[in-house]
């Protein structure tokens, strides 16, 4: 594919300015040589690199790109000049930072929301103590064990794909595949490296604890029908069939991850109804599901934990925003009985990295989608999210 300068400049910026902020770009798949010509490179000023961003920005009206793909590298140009001005020494407010960055404002969830989860949970998990220690033996019954971690959630991937092939006929490439690999002591628990060419490496951080009730909302997550379809489609119908060369990078720091995250979380939901998924859960991925819970039973706790991943986000924003200190918001953690001290601590961990602190609010792409089509996402909609530039804007 033959680029054109502004694309070459495009993609040399943020190859050069992921060699000050390790992990920025995501993926790369565009022009080797590109990549190798930066790779060679001594490292480049952040003020020079300021300069060429806000020189792209000055020539982007001039390229003639249709009106939702100039809004969408309008939005991504503003981001990484964003990005830039802060490796220049700029401070820019932690609200005013994400959604500069993100393109949308973030939300503090309500606490009545969670305390109404922790309500309906105080009846889903049977048995004596507290909620959090009943909650705490369920974990433990339902953990899996290290030597069988790869094995089950090949199963799981296999599962959403065939599901996934179903509900969006050609949509995937014949030559597409995934590879599960296990790492140990990440920051994350699982990341799903797209490589090109068709082709992902999903890492599982073994040093993690994972639960069977886990397993298809992880796999459709990560795999199908996230981030690792939606990657493939983009490559397949953006950058090969298009010549989108903007699809052929990620940045980490830009709003398109904001859907991409939002693809993610509400992926398992597209496929399987809370009764469907309970039941491939219970039926074909439990290793004795005699001793579990109804299906019944299992969905409803689904769907209480479903709706406390948004936690995540509430602790990000009172730590950055308004500035709560590690106590306090272990404190406010621990007030709604649900989550254990291992879980507050890893919390704290993933929203403390330097990499993932401005990026955590993002996982309220959820929150866009499902406002916008609704709990269950039709494939259609979700389709569409796939194939289009979606901006988080448009979705509000």
């Amino acid at each position: 594919m033959e680029l054109n300068d502004f694309a070459i400049k495009y993609l040399c910026l943020g190859l050069r300015t992921n060699k000050h902020i390790d992990g920025y770009v995501e993926h790369y798949y565009g022009p080797p040589k590109l990549k190798k010509m930066v790779d060679m490179e001594e490292k480049c000023s952040p003020i020079i690199l300021l300069k060429d961003c806000r020189a792209l920005i000055a020539q982007l009206p001039k390229q003639g790109f249709e009106k939702k793909r100039y809004k969408f590298l309008d939005k991504t140009l503003t981001a990484i000049e964003t990005t830039l001005k802060t490796l220049n020494g700029e401070k820019i407010p932690y609200l005013e930072h994400v959604e500069k960055l993100f393109d949308f404002e973030p939300i503090l969830y309500d606490d009545n929301f969670f305390y109404n989860l922790a309500s309906k949970a105080d009846k889903l998990y049977k048995g004596k103590g507290t909620l959090s220690e009943r909650i705490k033996r369920y974990a433990i019954q339902r953990t899996i064990p290290a030597d069988r971690l790869k094995s089950v959630f090949m199963k799981a991937l296999r599962i959403a794909q065939t599901r996934t092939k179903e509900l969006f006929p050609n949509l995937l490439p014949d030559n597409e595949e995934v590879e599960i690999v296990e790492v140990e002591d990440q920051s994350w628990s699982l990341y799903c490296w797209y490589l090109g060419n068709y082709a992902s490496r999903i890492e599982i951080d073994i040093t993690n604890v994972y639960y069977w009730t886990q397993l298809l909302h992880i796999m459709c997550h990560e795999g199908y029908p996230g981030h690792h379809t939606e990657r493939i489609v983009r490559e397949n119908l953006l950058y090969r069939a298009k010549g989108y060369f903007e699809s052929s990078i990620l940045l980490i720091y830009t709003p398109e991850m904001v859907v991409s995250e939002g693809i993610g979380v509400t992926a398992e939901s597209v496929l399987f109804n809370p009764i469907e998924s309970a039941r491939i859960l219970l039926e074909e991925l439990h290793p004795n599901p005699k001793i579990e819970d109804t299906i019944e039973t299992l969905a409803e706790q689904s769907e209480f934990r479903r709706g406390f991943r948004r936690f995540e986000s509430n602790m990000a924003y009172n730590k950055y925003i308004h500035k709560w200190t590690d106590d306090k918001l272990i404190k406010y953690a621990k007030s709604f009985k649900v989550i254990p001290d291992a879980g507050i601590k890893a919390i704290l961990k993933f929203i403390s990295d330097d990499l993932w602190a401005p990026y955590v609010l993002i996982y309220q792409g959820e929150r866009l989608i499902t406002e916008k089509f609704g709990n269950q996402p039709s494939p259609k909609h979700f389709r569409r999210l796939f194939i289009e530039q979606t901006l988080p804007s448009d979705l509000l």
